[in-house]
C-alpha cells in the first residue's frame, strides 16, 4: 500500500476565532498526529508520504504534482472541531481530482462518525486511536478489502455505510513509534516560543489526570510514555534531525513529577544541549522541579489561570488558588523561565467585572506571553453538557452535518453576551502585549533579523485582529 497524508490550510470554526490573535504570524506547528499516524502506517510495510501544505505553502496544483508522482493508493487526513468544514473542502478538492479513495481520523471523527459519513467523498473512517485500527485495515485493503469485524473502522459496502464504534486505546504507549519525522522538513517548524533551530512538536503522554470542565482531554484514558522511552525520542530527534528545542503538548507535564525528574536528569547525564516549553499547572509545580527543569533546559512554561474569580475557577473544576497562581509566576520568573498564562472568558458567572478584574490579574502577574479566548463548548467536554441542559441544540452535530450552521454560540449563564466577550478578549490583547515594559522586553532579547521579523509580524496580527473588530468601542464594554 501507498498512502499520502495531507495536512491542509486551515480555517478555524468561527467559536475559535479568537485563537487567530496568537495564530498569526507565531510559526508552524509540525502536524504530530499525522506523523505518528504516518509512522504507524510505515510500521506496516506501506509507503507513506507527507504533505504539510501549510508550512512548505504548497499551492494545490504543486501538492497535486506529488500526488500524482507518487502514485498513492489511498489519501489521508485528520478531521478536528476546530475546522471541520475547511478540511472537508480540501477532502472534496482531492478526491473530485484524483478519484482516490480518502480515509479520515482525529477526535471529531470518533465523535461524528455517522454524520461525517454521509460525505460521499470520505470511504474509510477511524473512530478512536489509529494505532490499534491501522494494522487492521492495512491488512484487509491489501488483502481482499473486506473489513468486517474490524473495530473501531467505518467504511462503505453495497451503497451503504457500517460503523464500528468500538473504543480502542492504546494502554502502553511505549509501543508507538515514533513520529515519521523523515517525511517533513523539521528547519521549517517555529512557535512564539521558540529559541533554536530546528524545532519540533512532542507529546509524552495521552488524555488528562484533572477534571476541568471545560477541557475534553480528560475524557480520554489518562496514560504516560516511561521517562526512557521519551528520553530515546528527544534523543533521536537531536542526533537524527538536528532538533534542538520542542514543546511538549501535554496538557499537564508535570503530572507526574517523579517521571519529569528521570527524564531532566537523562538530559543532563547525556549533556544534551536542547531547550523546551511544557503546559502545566501551578499546583503540580514545586521550586526543586522548577529548578530541576531549568537546568535540564526548560525555557518556557505555559500555565493554565484561567479567571482570578475564585467561584469561577471551582465551576471550572481548577482546584487552585490566587496566591497559588501568583507563588508559582512569581518563582518560574525568578529562576529565568519564561512564562505565558492561558485565560478563559465567558464562562458560566462571568460579568463585565470579572473579566475586568482577571485581565487587571493578567497584567500584574509576571507573565511574558498571554493568551485570552472565549469558552468554547467542546462536544465531549462537561461543559458541552451544562450548554445542553440549558436549551441549546447539539450544535457540533448540526455543523458537522451543514456547513451552513457555522455560527458563533452565545454564551450561556453569564450575564455578558458573546460579542461582548470577544471585544473583551481584543482589549485583553492590547493591554497586554502593548505595554511599554514588554515591548521593550521583547526588544532587548532580539538577536537576529529574523528574531525582530518573527516579533513584528505576530505584533501586526494583534493589530489586524483588533482592527478586524471595526469602530466599536472596547472601552464602553469593560467596566
Amino acid at each position: 500500500m501507498k498512502i499520502t497524508l495531507i495536512f491542509t490550510t486551515n480555517e478555524l470554526n468561527p467559536n475559535f476565532s479568537e485563537l487567530s490573535f496568537r495564530e498569526d504570524g507565531v510559526g508552524y506547528i509540525p502536524p504530530l498526529t499525522l506523523l505518528t499516524v504516518a509512522a504507524v502506517f510505515e510500521k506496516t510495510g506501506a509507503d507513506v508520504q507527507l504533505l504539510d501544505m501549510d508550512a512548505e505553502e504548497l499551492t494545490y496544483i504543486q501538492a497535486l504534482e506529488r500526488i500524482d508522482k507518487f502514485s498513492p493508493d489511498l489519501l489521508g487526513f485528520t478531521v478536528s472541531t476546530y475546522s471541520f468544514h475547511s478540511v472537508l473542502r480540501w477532502i472534496k478538492k482531492y478526491k473530485h481530482d484524483t478519484g482516490i479513495p480518502i480515509i479520515v481520523g482525529g477526535m471529531h471523527a470518533g465523535l461524528y462518525a455517522e454524520e461525517i459519513m454521509t460525505y460521499p467523498e470520505i470511504d474509510y473512517l477511524v473512530t478512536s486511536e489509529g494505532e490499534e485500527v491501522i494494522p487492521d485495515f492495512v491488512q484487509a485493503f491489501n488483502k481482499d478489502r473486506n473489513f468486517t469485524g474490524i473495530k473501531s473502522l467505518g467504511y462503505r459496502e453495497n451503497g451503504g455505510v457500517i460503523i464500528d464504534k468500538t473504543a480502542r486505546v492504546v494502554n502502553d504507549l511505549d509501543s508507538v513509534p515514533f513520529p515519521a519525522r523523515h517525511l517533513i522538513k523539521n528547519e521549517l517548524y517555529s512557535n512564539i516560543l521558540t529559541k533554536k533551530k530546528n524545532f519540533t512538536a512532542m507529546l509524552s503522554a495521552r488524555g488528562c489526570p484533572f477534571k476541568c470542565s471545560f477541557c475534553n482531554q480528560n475524557k480520554t484514558k489518562y496514560r504516560v510514555r516511561s521517562a526512557q522511552n521519551f528520553f530515546a525520542e528527544i534523543k533521536e530527534n537531536y542526533e537524527k534531525y538536528g532538533i534542538k528545542e520542542f514543546d511538549i503538548y501535554d496538557t499537564t507535564f508535570t503530572a507526574n513529577k517523579n517521571r519529569v525528574f528521570e527524564i531532566c536528569k537523562m538530559i543532563e547525564n547525556e549533556g544534551i544541549d536542547v531547550s523546551w516549553t511544557i503546559r502545566s499547572r501551578v499546583d503540580t509545580v514545586n521550586e526543586q522541579l522548577l529548578n530541576t527543569m531549568k537546568a535540564a533546559g526548560c525555557h518556557a512554561i505555559m500555565y493554565g489561570i484561567e479567571s482570578s474569580n475564585q467561584e469561577i475557577l471551582k465551576r471550572m473544576g481548577k482546584d487552585i488558588s490566587l496566591e497559588k497562581i501568583r507563588s508559582a509566576l512569581n518563582y518560574t520568573k525568578k529562576i529565568g523561565i519564561e512564562t505565558l498564562g492561558f485565560f478563559m472568558i465567558g464562562y458560566p458567572g462571568e460579568t463585565l467585572q470579572t473579566i475586568e478584574d482577571t485581565i487587571r490579574f493578567s497584567l500584574e502577574l509576571p507573565l511574558d506571553y498571554a493568551q485570552y479566548t472565549v469558552i468554547v463548548p467542546y462536544p465531549d467536554a462537561e461543559i458541552y453538557e451544562y450548554y445542553r441542559n440549558n436549551g441549546m441544540e447539539d450544535y457540533w452535530r448540526q455543523y458537522t452535518l451543514d456547513a451552513s450552521k457555522e455560527r458563533k454560540l452565545e454564551l450561556l449563564g453569564t450575564s455578558v453576551t458573546r460579542e461582548q466577550a470577544g471585544l473583551c478578549v481584543a482589549e485583553a490583547y492590547r493591554r497586554f502585549y502593548f505595554r511599554p515594559k514588554i515591548i521593550l522586553r521583547r526588544a532587548a532579547k532580539i538577536k537576529s533579523f529574523s528574531e525582530f521579523k518573527h516579533m513584528s509580524v505576530g505584533a501586526f496580527g494583534i493589530l489586524k485582529n483588533l482592527f478586524s473588530y471595526g469602530k466599536k468601542s472596547l472601552k464602553n464594554n469593560i467596566h
